[in-house]
């Protein structure tokens, strides 16, 4: 039995634990929102073909594409850059993204959100938790 309870990884593996549990349970949730839609609709018996759309007429094509490139972007700068400069730069552009207009008050905005946060992230993830950051 204790076995079952034990994980044996290195310490240089134990960022990879969070993740993994995070997607599972996405997947797991993912499955169950399909599963009731279409229990729904057999149970309604509406099984003629009815248009699906997925986003919603007035949705903002900047905001998403934005979004978008920035999460590309961000593994490839972190790679080059670290943690914490490219983690200040994806909040930064994030924030100047959805607050949508560019003066002075939202230059700050953006600059303190980006800063708090990435400096919370790092002291509470790799000082006090002591878990391994890219």
């Amino acid at each position: 039995m204790e076995d079952l309870l034990t994980v044996e990884l290195s310490f240089s593996e134990y960022h990879l634990i969070f993740p993994r549990i995070v997607i599972t349970i996405l997947l797991i949730l993912g499955a169950i929102i399909v599963f009731r839609y279409f229990y729904k609709r057999m149970k309604l018996g509406s099984s003629k073909k009815r248009d699906f759309s997925f986003f919603i007429a007035t949705y903002d094509k900047t905001k998403l594409f934005g979004s978008a490139i920035l999460l590309f972007l961000y593994p490839f700068m972190m790679e080059r850059l670290g943690f914490l400069i490219s983690t200040i730069g994806l909040m930064f552009f994030m924030t100047l993204l959805f607050i949508g207009k560019i003066k002075k008050t939202a230059l700050f905005t953006s600059l303190t959100n980006a800063l708090a946060t990435t400096f919370v992230i790092w002291y509470v993830f790799g000082q006090l938790f002591d878990i391994t950051l890219p």
